[in-house]
């Protein structure tokens, strides 16, 4: 299945006067927003702008693969920058932070191509901490996170420096706070932005959707998921998506790297409508905020998180995510084993000290998050039943075992 990398191979050589920029390309940009070029580059060199072709030149990235800086990512920045197309393309004004204290995760920056005197502000998704991940699931009850206001500082301090063709992206979390930041900005930034790129990420809180400012943006919105989509489905949308056909199934589905390209018309392939999962998924995640009363939904997320981080786990790599890819491997299982074992049963400790009543809060909190969507499924056939009773009973168990 033809994919980015394919398409970057196919355009290598052509400059955008013979292929002009396009949403493919757009795509790619957002994407290399991932990679942790603070580790690549010294904090002064990123206080400047930065040519990233001239960077790469005789240059081998080969970073420490992660969940978030992945081979195929990688793969896809050095198609970039090595090529005749993205020559020109530069990266400033780049920030990351993660702080624990105030529990936020965050990282934006400019990438620009000054031949088409064109900018491009990309918020990156959540990144393998816990503390990330956390944040994620703050969405689903409060009205701003901490990565919002970062967002809206970044947007407010480097918008009036900017001209040209200006888009913000974001892919996952990254889209939610480029759709939010952009709500949130006053009159004059907001009409700076010439496209909103939103890529298979949460929507928003009901209430701002009504809010002027969302609406005067939705002609420049870009909505673009997966037909299996899982996280884009996540809060609310009133903006119909571009649906996209994608390798893998669920959250695999996620990676914009398993979207499928048409290397005629350089475009995605599209689908009419999303996966019966994709649509069951997103009934269940709005009945479950609707259902759920705010103080419920952040018990839950609090002894969640907070356990599996008194267990000493910070981040997704600590027990091996990053290779699953490779989890066909003997000696990937293996390497797993060996340095996520200690950490897993330290965490499996950490959840049977939970009093009982905490477990109560999480055993009520999946159990209505599991009803809702086995509720849905009982509208339609072809997906499998969930059992309910049963599995509930084993739930159960399971969390009132010490």
């Amino acid at each position: 299945m033809p994919n980015l990398i394919n398409y970057l191979e196919k355009v290598k050589e052509l400059t955008f006067d013979q292929e002009p920029l396009n949403i493919l390309d757009k795509v790619c940009i957002n994407e290399i927003g991932y990679l942790t070029y603070e580790k690549w580059l010294s904090a002064s060199d990123l206080q400047k702008t930065i040519s990233l072709h001239d960077y790469a030149d005789g240059k081998d990235l080969n970073p420490d693969y992660s969940f978030m800086v992945t081979k195929e990512r990688v793969e896809l920045a050095e198609a970039m920058v090595r090529s005749r197309r993205f020559a020109g393309l530069s990266l400033s004004s780049y920030r990351s932070v993660l702080d624990k204290e105030v529990e936020k995760q965050f990282a934006a920056m400019i990438f620009s191509l000054p031949e088409l005197d064109y900018q491009h502000i990309v918020f990156r998704g959540t990144d393998d901490s816990v503390i990330g991940w956390k944040e994620d699931f703050q969405l689903t009850y409060s009205r701003e996170i901490p990565a919002h206001r970062s967002a809206i500082a970044f947007l407010s301090e480097h918008l009036p420096n900017l001209s040209g063709h200006i888009t913000v992206s974001g892919h996952s979390k990254g889209g939610n706070l480029a759709l939010y930041s952009a709500v949130q900005s006053s009159t004059a930034l907001r009409e700076q932005i010439a496209e909103l790129l939103l890529l298979d990420s949460p929507g928003l809180m009901k209430p701002l959707l009504e809010k002027p400012s969302y609406q005067g943006l939705k002609a420049k919105m870009t909505v673009i998921r997966p037909q299996d989509s899982v996280v884009g489905v996540m809060l609310y949308w009133d903006r119909p998506a571009q649906l996209v056909a994608a390798e893998g199934i669920g959250f695999a589905q996620h990676n914009a790297l398993t979207w499928e390209v048409d290397l005629v018309a350089n475009d995605f392939v599209y689908e009419d409508q999303p996966t019966e999962l994709s649509q069951r998924l997103e009934e269940t995640f709005q009945e479950w905020i609707e259902t759920l009363p705010n103080q419920e939904l952040k018990q839950v997320c609090d002894l969640v998180f907070d356990t599996i981080l008194d267990s000493g786990i910070e981040s997704l790599d600590d027990i091996g995510i990053q290779a699953l890819p490779q989890i066909g491997q003997i000696e990937s299982l293996y390497d797993i084993g060996i340095k996520t074992l200690p950490k897993l049963g330290q965490l499996l400790q950490e959840f049977g000290n939970l009093s009982d009543k905490q477990k109560k809060v999480l055993q009520d909190g999946f159990n209505q998050l599991l009803w809702i969507f086995w509720k849905s499924g009982n509208k339609k056939s072809s997906l499998p039943k969930l059992e309910l009773p049963d599995f509930i009973k084993k739930l159960g168990e399971l969390t009132n075992n010490d």
